[in-house]
């Protein structure tokens, strides 16, 4: 699997959001398969994007192994239907949970209201992590971002 990023406006300096994506190789069933939460395989931006990194996969993929029983050259590009996120900025959650749940053919759900759930893990992983708590700034830091959030939706 890999975890793929594509800037949506490149061309516009105040987009600085982008998306995120996942390609899964499939060595069993001979192929490589996009799950995207916004796109399907008839959007010219999402086909270019993966067909840029497919192509210098295989490349790569016939360099350094091409003395390999497996050969990926002709594996076809597939565009699995997978469960569409209802706004614009929640498709890194999608993402994430497609790589952990990922097991070909079977498409794991993922709903608004797990994302929800998924903000609370990865908010309290990310707030436990004794790394980041061990720097000066770090309280700052929060006390800063909750005033923020509470300007923003109050």
């Amino acid at each position: 699997m890999f975890p793929m990023f594509q800037l949506l406006g490149p061309d516009n300096p105040d987009d600085k959001c982008g998306h995120h994506y996942a390609i899964c190789l499939d060595l069993k069933n001979q192929s490589f398969e996009v799950l995207d939460s916004i796109r399907l395989g008839d959007d010219e931006d999402l086909t270019t994007h993966v067909e840029f990194f497919i192509n210098n996969l295989k490349e790569t993929w016939n360099r350094h192994y091409e003395n390999s029983k497996v050969q990926i050259s002709h594996f076809p590009i597939e565009y699995v239907t997978a469960e569409k996120q209802e706004n614009g900025h929640d498709c890194g959650f999608y993402m994430l949970e497609h790589l952990a749940k990922w097991e070909g053919r079977w498409v794991p759900v993922v709903t608004a209201a797990m994302v929800v759930e998924l903000r609370k893990i990865y908010t309290w992983n990310w707030l436990m992590n004794e790394d980041f708590n061990t720097r000066a700034s770090a309280r700052e830091f929060i006390e800063g971002a909750v005033k923020t959030a509470n300007k923003k939706y109050k």
